[in-house]
């Protein structure tokens, strides 16, 4: 039975040939508008490589020194977390299961004896940043924790910033100069994509060998073993304020609430859950109407033209009713054809989003054009799914009204071609 559904939506696309191109263009648009909002939050939390422990990391981004004795704020030490808070409180965390700072720098960096520079970004870290994140490896190896502690100036870059220096040659074992300090190239890894920022970088550097390594301020990555452990690690963290505030009479320590990748990437903060929360239901709040607006208005517009459709088949109803067939037989057939027509315009507008994405991510996702996109970062099965679900939404507002009222026509009306 719906194989002759099918065979029949098809045959009347072909015969309203105008009315086809507008419903499937009007779902398309609506799907690709969608779509383009699920894609890109998609992309932004998907845990995939190199960050493919995005769903059980907690991200601390931020912290406040106040004076104890009310005289103000610590302002050179509200911000980022402090080398120092690192070094001496939250490396010692013991419910995580991997412990990673990083901080970032654009600097200038040339090939040994060379005068040409180029502008570079660099991404000071630790050995645990290796684990972290799942890096492929061309050539060379990684720094380990023994460099790291000695503050050996070693460095891993990627395959481009290979080429930009040597220009094809080999840079292992070479040296170069970041900032006008040498380094030992140790390492060159494959290029990521700056949609993981997390992970993406031209260059790798311990943050021990740095100058002064204690004036740059950090975000500190925790991996948890497993969700269940977030609510542990947050304990954890309000005891690491406790035991600072003890040890230091004249200082307040406040860590902002360890953040998930997810309301990372929302831009919001809080200093509890609660806050985090509240601001993360009023984004998603928001979100949530203008999907319903972005859904509403084409399936509105559709309702008109498949009531035009509808009257064109009454005498059809009319005949197929006298003849035995049930109201909601004829309810079903009418939805479900209505249905191929949204999913053909969900895959166009699934096409059309790929490529929205593709052509405005600079806008969409924050990065350049020249940068690429992991092509199975966009096509998810929760992606699918979404434009399924749009489709049937938009099939069930724009078709459900006339089909009920088409499905409950009289007999005689049917035949005589009234107005529904």
């Amino acid at each position: 039975m719906y194989q002759i559904y099918f065979k029949q939506a098809i045959e009347m696309l072909r015969q309203n040939k105008f009315f086809s191109i507008i419903s499937i263009l009007g779902t398309a648009l609506a799907i690709m508008m969608i779509m383009s909002i699920i894609i890109s939050d998609e992309v932004k939390n998907i845990s995939i490589a190199p960050e493919n422990n995005r769903n059980r990391t907690l991200y601390l981004t931020y912290q406040s020194l106040t004076d104890s004795l009310g005289n103000g704020n610590y302002s050179d030490s509200s911000g980022p977390i402090s080398y120092e808070i690192i070094k001496n409180y939250i490396s010692l965390l013991q419910t995580p299961e991997l412990i990673s700072a990083q901080t970032g720098l654009n600097a200038l960096v040339s090939r040994e004896a060379s005068t040409q520079t180029v502008s570079a970004n660099v991404k000071c870290t630790d050995p645990a940043c290796w684990k972290l994140f799942s890096f492929s490896f061309l050539k060379g190896k990684t720094f380990g924790e023994e460099e790291f502690q000695s503050g050996l100036c070693e460095a891993v870059i990627s395959e481009s910033m290979e080429k930009k220096l040597f220009k094809g040659e080999n840079a292992l074992e070479q040296t170069i100069k970041i900032n006008f300090r040498p380094y030992k190239v140790i390492g060159i890894v494959k290029d990521i994509s700056p949609v993981f920022t997390k992970a993406s970088s031209e260059i790798w550097i311990p943050y021990t060998s740095r100058k002064n390594p204690e004036n740059a301020g950090y975000q500190v990555m925790l991996l948890a073993k497993n969700k269940n452990d977030f609510a542990a690690i947050r304990e954890e963290i309000k005891k690491i304020e406790r035991k600072f505030n003890a040890d230091e009479v004249t200082k307040t320590l406040d860590v902002r609430w360890p953040e998930t990748h997810r309301i990372l990437s929302m831009n919001i903060g809080g200093n509890n859950e609660k806050e985090m929360k509240e601001q993360a239901e009023t984004r998603n709040r928001k979100v949530a109407f203008i999907l319903i607006i972005i859904l509403l208005v084409p399936a509105i517009n559709l309702s008109g033209l498949n009531l035009s459709r509808i009257k064109r088949r009454t005498q059809e109803i009319g005949v197929r009713k006298a003849f035995g067939a049930k109201k909601h037989i004829i309810l079903v057939q009418i939805l479900w054809e209505n249905l191929i027509v949204s999913f053909i315009g969900g895959i166009f507008g699934m096409i059309f989003s790929v490529l929205v994405i593709f052509l405005m991510k600079d806008w969409l996702l924050g990065i350049s054009q020249n940068s690429g996109i992991p092509l199975n970062t966009i096509i998810s099965i929760p992606a699918f799914l979404s434009v399924f679900a749009a489709c049937v939404i938009i099939n069930i507002l724009s078709a459900a009204i006339p089909a009920y009222r088409a499905s409950r026509m009289t007999i005689v009306h049917s035949l005589t071609n009234n107005v529904i």
